[in-house]
């Protein structure tokens, strides 16, 4: 009798149990991580917990759902008695869904010193991952792997290799993977031309394109984005034309282009025709805008924006803000400011580097110091965005003792850092510090110096009066020096008033020879001759100048007021 109830309480357990699974399975699409710990609880009490389909339909939603967990679904992962395979396959889809495409990696090798055979839903996940990072060794190791298996035939496979090799330029690899597979759809043919694209071949994508028989809107938008990168605007306005139907992609694709370009009549035009007008569409108008420096017309659009779309996003936050530090409207800025604050937009790394930004540059330090501190996790860039900030303010002590700090904490600086901090040693006329932080970049921090970084080194260094030194500098550069290089030099000269080079008239015919279409070559060697009353020399600057066509481009101001700029 005992035995007759033992079995009928386990079958109802585990009928029970399938009966919530059947509903999990049913709900699936609408399910929050709340309704699936529910199930869980569900699945435990009636007795069902080891049940491995029930726990298995968990997983997948936790870690694969656009609503679910991964950290939860790690946990189950971990602790669930769930067939191996089939969880190795759910984490690794939802690690590289996450955009975590290490830990995707750092999985598949786990799977694999636990004996655990890969399939074929496995390798399209680890193929991508290798994609993301990118990881060219791993990911032709993992295809060696899945050669020898037998999977190199499977469409998902082959498709993500001709995506992976593409993602690292070699487009010849994933050419030759794409002309061995008969059969051909869309993603594929759309994963070749994007290929081509990203190498910048332009006309094998467009030859590729011409051969494909069944184009979707997906196709389009591939050479679309290829003509609006390059600048081919007329050839993307002909194919946008052409195109049988046009998505939310196409769309923005041409509003960004046209951004980029400053016209800003067709912008709006295009913005106006738009049948799927969102966020984004406004973004990326505000950010090309940005990008080729209308940033009037950028604020412009912004407040626009603003009446149709109730909460604008991310990009075009740090876009406007970028246009009102660059015009230094900080009325407009701490309006955009407010407006954030209302709205309960959250200020994280990138947007609170940009109020900082915006701050320091129209004149409001104390504003960059509050962001700052409000900031709950810093990175290198808000660090970076608060070191120049006291850089250009004239604060160089505060600048390294920010930097200092910011090493302390364990923030590996960017290169940005470094130009930030050697700007700081400049205006303070740090020299030794100047030099010890340049000659500390590549061993320490393992960041190969630009020639932004030898600009500041020739800058400090002639500014305090180390001219040899700065000379030395240039000629120990990997790369040729340009006008900003030698107009560093110069202008330590000039702010030194010193005549003691000798060859000043090989200095700047140097200088003038690497950029002779810039009128600012020509007046920093006509101003320095005049500082050292040089005067037919600096005559004869300016007559050369006028020679050779090069005009001096006249300055302007902006005035803002009542929050617009004219």
């Amino acid at each position: 009798m005992s035995a007759s109830v033992s079995a009928a309480s386990s079958f109802d357990g585990l009928g029970r149990g399938r009966i919530l699974l059947h509903g999990l399975s049913k709900s699936s699409c609408c399910l929050s991580m709340s309704h699936l710990k529910q199930h869980l609880s569900r699945i435990i009490v009636v007795g069902a917990s080891a049940h491995p389909s029930a726990l298995a339909s968990l997983l997948s939603f936790a870690a694969t759902s656009p609503h679910g967990d991964l950290r939860f679904a790690s946990l189950l992962f971990a602790h669930a008695p769930i067939p191996a395979r089939f969880a190795y396959n759910c984490m690794l889809r939802g690690l590289v869904s996450a955009r975590l495409p290490g830990g995707a990696l750092r999985l598949y090798l786990q799977m694999n010193r636990g004996c655990v055979a890969p399939d074929r839903f496995t390798f399209p996940s680890v193929v991508k991952a290798c994609s993301l990072l990118p990881a060219a060794a791993a990911g032709e190791a993992v295809h060696g792997r899945i050669f020898r298996l037998g999977f190199s035939l499977d469409a998902y496979v082959r498709s993500g290799l001709v995506r992976m090799y593409s993602e690292f330029d070699q487009v010849a690899a994933a050419r030759r993977l794409f002309d061995e597979i008969p059969d051909r759809d869309a993603v594929l043919w759309n994963s070749m031309i994007g290929g081509y694209v990203k190498c910048g071949d332009i006309a094998y994508a467009r030859r590729l394109f011409d051969e494909m028989k069944h184009r979707n809107v997906g196709t389009y938008n591939a050479l679309l984005g290829a003509y609006a990168k390059f600048g081919f605007l007329d050839s993307a306005s002909r194919l946008f034309d052409e195109m049988p139907e046009r998505d939310a992609v196409s769309w923005n694709t041409m509003i960004g282009a046209h951004a980029r370009s400053g016209a800003v009549t067709v912008v709006r035009d295009l913005l106006a025709r738009a049948p799927q007008k969102n966020a984004t569409s406004w973004s990326a108008a505000i950010s090309g805008l940005a990008q080729c420096g209308r940033f009037v017309d950028a604020i412009d659009l912004f407040k626009d924006m603003l009446v149709e779309v109730p909460r604008p996003n991310q990009s075009a936050l740090v876009s406007v803000l970028s246009s009102c530090a660059h015009l230094g409207t900080l009325e407009q800025g701490i309006w955009i400011h407010r407006y954030i604050t209302r709205q309960k937009i959250e200020v994280d790394d990138l947007l609170g580097s940009s109020l900082m930004d915006m701050y320091a540059k129209c004149g409001m330090l104390q504003g960059t110091m509050l962001v700052f501190d409000k900031l709950e996790k810093r990175d290198v860039c808000s660090w970076t965005s608060m070191i120049y900030g006291f850089a250009i303010h004239g604060r160089s002590s505060e600048a390294l003792e920010t930097f200092i700090e910011m090493e302390r904490l364990g923030i590996k600086p960017s290169d940005v850092t470094i130009i930030a901090v050697l700007c700081a040693c400049s205006h303070a006329g740090l020299v030794e510090q100047g030099l010890d932080i340049f000659s500390r970049m590549h061993h320490d921090y393992g960041i190969t110096p630009k020639i932004e970084h030898y600009t500041c080194m020739v800058d400090i260094l002639s500014r305090g009066n180390l001219i040899e030194e700065a000379l030395d500098v240039i000629k120990s550069m990997p790369m040729e020096p340009d006008e900003f290089v030698w107009g560093a030099l110069l202008g330590g000269l000039r702010a030194n008033s010193q005549d003691q080079l000798g060859d000043e008239e090989e200095l700047s015919s140097k200088m003038v020879d690497l950029k002779p279409k810039s009128s600012g070559a020509y007046v920093l060697v006509a101003n320095m001759f005049a500082s050292i009353d040089r005067w037919d020399d600096a005559t004869r600057m300016r007559r050369m100048m006028e020679g050779l066509g090069v005009k001096k481009n006249p300055g302007f101001s902006l005035i803002e007021v009542n929050g617009c700029c004219s």
